[in-house]
């Protein structure tokens, strides 16, 4: 497992292999990283657009299963994805497009694909609550995500879906 928090968010060449030390280094740091400006740390407009493809490809193609923020995710992404997976949120139908051109072969999304797009978690999790009506717990959202059928969705982008056909 390769942890790129430095790598992507910070730009610095230090991958992490281990969860523990990324837990000690938070500990550490995030006090300072919580009071900079957050187009610091994160893609915001036009920045969310564009793409950064350098150093930082190498950790792609050493992967099986990219997981991560879609925004980083994108905008670091090399041309040449065959046979990876990615683990994300908030897709729309141009962004598996833009994975199916670079060769990727499952999108999986943990939240399920509406008219095309799978949202946030955290718009799922805005959404339970506001139609709840106040603060949900774990067994809260457990509940409600059974009642609702909400699923997480995997793609093969290397198969025509249905919609498509």
């Amino acid at each position: 497992m390769l942890y790129g928090d430095f790598l992507f968010a910070l730009g610095l060449p230090i991958p992490l292999y281990s969860l523990s030390l990324l837990q000690k280094l938070a500990y550490l740091l995030l006090p300072l990283f919580t009071q900079l400006p957050f187009g610091l740390l994160y893609p915001t407009g036009k920045k969310q657009e564009e793409r950064v493809v350098d150093w930082r490809s190498r950790y792609y193609l050493w992967a099986d299963l990219v997981a991560g923020d879609w925004h980083y995710l994108k905008r670091y992404m090399p041309d040449r994805m065959q046979g990876k997976s990615v683990l994300t949120n908030t897709t729309t139908e141009e962004d598996v497009a833009f994975l199916r051109e670079r060769g990727v072969k499952y999108l999986i999304t943990t939240t399920p694909r509406l008219q095309g797009r799978s949202f946030g978690t955290n718009v799922m999790e805005a959404l339970l609550v506001a139609l709840a009506g106040r603060e949900l717990g774990e067994e809260d959202y457990v509940r409600y995500i059974d009642q609702l059928g909400l699923k997480p969705q995997v793609l093969d982008l290397e198969r025509v879906q249905p919609e498509e056909a």
